[in-house]
């Protein structure tokens, strides 16, 4: 069945004028698929030359974006659209939920050396994969449309059986992703099922990795990030925000090549919608910001940085939540059953 099944077909908006139509144009979805034959929902804004793909069957994830910079397209994401077998760390930009980081008990299970990923609740103990399950399934499209506004498709995430034996509610995960005057936002939108018995609960977040450089050839020595964050959550043994903070500044903009961020950094404590932008020196950047409906009760980490100019990538992680928060019963959403909450991420590319 094609992806595209319920794309619109376009229609003059603004009564059949020689205006609404040049409107209606700007933006389209179509169907385009990988090397390796992954199926992507291609949504592009021809007046502002973006492009952002998404793969429904990869997790849901925004797998590309793609500016026009100076004549040239240029990828944003690290390893766009790649789904090869390369080792190391896959990129684009894979949704974290329902739990963020490793979930490790008080006394967890060793395999090989290594702590298992997994959570008491009611008794029983779950396995967690690091940073969740939803990245690692297949989503269904729920329909995909352009007008003369935006362009946009709609993916959902449902629980089944494997997701009942390592999350037991029921839920419904949406994401749409819109592509307007030249933003992308992410619209997160999750229901708890009514027929659950107790709330449920989770963290959230986005591993969205950009280049390093954004463009080929720039000085990675140029590429700097600036965010208003000023408070990081230092680390326990567990890997955890562990309560102790320092006080930390990207105003002005900082170097990446001057800041450890490997292994990851997180940040907390912004007031109004937390947001890092990253600058390339050759004039193209990036801005990433996020809102939510409701937010934990603090302390909860609103940004987690990793990579660096040697690894080729930088991800200023949009979070809401702590890692390993379902052992510690903290900086967790939680759901009445029946209940709904909204979660928005927009990525805005910039050029000086």
């Amino acid at each position: 069945m094609k992806l595209l099944a319920h794309l619109v077909t376009w229609v003059a908006l603004l009564g059949g004028s020689a205006n609404a139509g040049l409107a209606a144009e700007r933006y389209s979805v179509h169907e385009a698929t990988t090397a390796e034959n992954i199926s992507l929902i291609v949504l592009r804004d021809e007046t502002s030359r973006v492009e952002a793909a998404v793969a429904p069957t990869e997790g849901g994830e925004l797998s590309s974006l793609r500016v026009e910079f100076k004549g040239r397209w240029i990828e944003m994401l690290y390893r766009g659209r790649s789904y090869d077998a390369a080792p190391g760390f896959r990129g684009k930009a894979s949704v974290l939920w329902p739990a963020l980081g490793s979930s490790l008990p008080p006394k967890p299970q060793l395999v090989n050396g290594r702590a298992v990923s997994e959570y008491d609740y009611e008794g029983r103990r779950y396995p967690m994969p690091q940073h969740g399950f939803a990245r690692t399934k297949p989503w269904r499209v729920v329909r995909s449309w352009a007008n003369a506004t935006e362009a946009a498709v709609e993916v959902a995430l449902v629980d089944d059986a494997d997701t009942r034996a390592q999350y037991p509610f029921g839920f419904e995960l949406h994401i749409t992703y819109r592509l307007s005057e030249g933003k992308v936002e992410l619209q997160h939108a999750v229901t708890a099922s009514v027929a659950n018995t107790a709330p449920m609960f989770f963290s959230i977040g986005n591993h969205i990795a950009f280049a390093v450089p954004l463009l080929p050839g720039s000085p990675v020595d140029g590429y700097k990030i600036e965010s208003p964050a000023r408070l990081e959550y230092l680390r326990g043994a567990d890997g955890a925000p562990d309560g102790t903070t320092r006080e930390r500044s990207f105003r002005p903009a900082v170097a990446l090549s001057s800041i450890k961020v490997l292994p990851a950094v997180s940040f907390g404590g912004l007031e109004g919608d937390p947001w890092f932008r990253v600058i390339d020196a050759g004039g193209l950047g990036v801005k990433v910001s996020h809102h939510a409906e409701s937010q934990p009760t603090a302390p909860f980490v609103q940004f987690n940085l990793y990579g660096g100019t040697a690894e080729g990538f930088f991800c200023p992680e949009p979070f809401l939540g702590l890692h390993n928060s379902f052992n510690k019963r903290a900086g967790r959403i939680e759901l009445a059953p029946g209940a709904s909450w909204q979660w928005l991420i927009r990525v805005e590319p910039e050029s000086r």
